[in-house]
């Protein structure tokens, strides 16, 4: 699937390097950067490897007192990263989680999907990433030897990748799944989200008939909640068509999210889900959990799966104590559910 893996300490374009730079430029006048212990705690390398041709970047996040591949964990994090994005993530959210991963003492592997980052290629949707999550373990594996296990982490769509390749690949590698506020939108999910979620919050206030009756609510506001309830009422076999970009290079046709049901289903090892309270994509997974027909029953208790409810964080844990929380989380994860 992949060869020719390639590891510097330089890597693309200073990346390791600058992105430390950057954290310690962020301090406060007058105090010590709040990660100015970070070089101490972790070290960072750049993985080159292939892809079906392309040429793909990783950055690797290892515990400071690792030594070559002695040294190496034998159970990791492989971070994928969802929407068109790369490798750092929002508010470098991903930067910070596998450099605190590193720090607790479990390497954590990011990389650029082909076409986004640093990577060549097409761009391509999350649904047709399998061959570069592959290609990522085989390179991970080819550069530290003694790395046995692997726990794909996800947030958004890339949650739903690490199901599909779960369910689509079956590799036996992939020990654990951490799966933050996974996607699973149709049209008919959206509005139904929002309709739950929103509208009907909205007609239980009084102030928002006081600003109906006096006309200050504009009629496209109104054709838009009326929209919304058509499309909430639609039938549940609405949200199975297949879409063409999940179609693509799979051969499972169906919906990607009952793909995704099926991977958590069948997916055999330890499981975390962290949800946040304030996100429409997590309340589209758990309406979809509750209402989604036979393939998501009783999905939410399967054994293994732990679940962890953020209640005021919003989609991408942006403040530095949701970060944190999501930080601890998966450590313990990690340690708890597949130790050493």
């Amino acid at each position: 699937m992949s060869t020719g893996a390639r590891m510097s300490t330089s890597g693309i374009a200073g990346d390791a390097a600058a992105d430390t730079a950057t954290d310690l430029a962020m301090a406060k006048p007058g105090q010590p950067p709040a990660t100015v212990a970070a070089p101490l705690s972790h070290r960072d390398s750049v993985l080159g490897f292939d892809c079906e041709g392309d040429a793909l970047v990783a950055l690797l996040s290892e515990p400071a007192a690792a030594a070559g591949d002695e040294a190496t964990a034998e159970t990791g994090v492989l971070l994928i990263v969802g929407g068109p994005q790369y490798r750092v993530g929002a508010h470098r959210q991903f930067t910070l989680l596998a450099r605190a991963l590193a720090a607790s003492g479990t390497p954590c592997l990011r990389l650029d999907y082909r076409g986004m980052g640093d990577a060549e290629g097409a761009m391509r949707d999350f649904a047709d990433v399998d061959a570069d999550i592959g290609a990522a373990i085989d390179a991970w594996q080819g550069a530290r030897p003694r790395l046995r296990r692997v726990v794909i982490w996800g947030l958004c769509d890339a949650a739903s990748a690490a199901l599909l390749y779960a369910h689509r690949r079956r590799d036996p590698r992939v020990a654990g799944l951490c799966l933050a506020n996974p996607w699973v939108r149709t049209e008919t999910s959206l509005a139904r989200a929002q309709v739950k979620h929103y509208y009907l919050d909205r007609l239980r206030q009084p102030a928002f008939w006081r600003k109906l009756l006096s006309g200050r609510v504009g009629l496209s506001a109104v054709r838009e909640l009326l929209g919304k309830l058509a499309l909430a009422r639609a039938p549940a076999a609405a949200s199975g068509a297949t879409g063409d970009g999940a179609a693509r290079g799979a051969r499972d046709t169906r919906h990607y999210s009952e793909q995704m049901a099926d991977g958590l289903r069948g997916f055999a090892g330890p499981v975390l889900l962290i949800l946040s309270g304030d996100d429409v994509v997590a309340q589209e997974f758990l309406d979809r959990c509750r209402d989604g027909g036979p393939a998501w029953q009783a999905l939410l208790s399967r054994p293994g799966l732990r679940r962890a409810d953020l209640a005021e964080a919003d989609h991408t844990f942006s403040t530095a104590a949701w970060r944190a929380r999501v930080e601890r989380l998966t450590a313990d994860f990690v340690r708890d559910a597949l130790p050493a």
